[in-house]
């Protein structure tokens, strides 16, 4: 709350907080202008749009962090499409193998715009020998 009321930048944070409850004591204490829930981390899309819900209680940005996998990238996609408080999503365009070869569809940003998905649940299909390349028995 310290460095929010000292600064007239938009503070940005959520992405390591694991449940709503951890994202509601930042918002208490008006740490936050702008709440980054990620979804591989906070507990899934359930819990991610909890987050999304108090981002519009609070009348505040959510701007869901989307690093790791094409899957979690996929849900954290689908909870700032399915919130009214979000406006971007954070995520890299960087050489990840996880995000760009373990599923079949490519993950496409046109003019810095993603299209909604439209194949149900999260819309991917895995790439299996990928998948394989990665498994280990034990």
């Amino acid at each position: 709350a310290e460095v929010r009321a000292s600064t007239a930048i938009p503070i940005a944070a959520g992405e390591s907080e694991y449940t709503s409850f951890d994202v509601r004591d930042l918002l208490e204490v008006r740490a936050l202008d702008v709440i980054q829930p990620d979804s591989a981390i906070i507990g899934g899309i359930s819990e991610a749009m909890r987050v999304a819900h108090l981002a519009n209680v609070h009348q505040l940005e959510l701007a869901p962090h989307c690093w790791g996998s094409a899957f979690s990238f996929m849900a954290g996609l689908n909870v700032a499409f399915a919130s009214s408080s979000s406006t971007i999503i954070e995520f890299s365009l960087g050489g990840n193998p996880m995000m760009y070869e373990l599923v079949k569809e490519q993950i496409t940003v046109t003019n810095g715009f993603i299209s909604a998905p439209q194949a149900p649940g999260l819309g991917l299909t895995p790439q299996w020998d990928f998948v394989k390349e990665f498994t280990q028995k034990i």
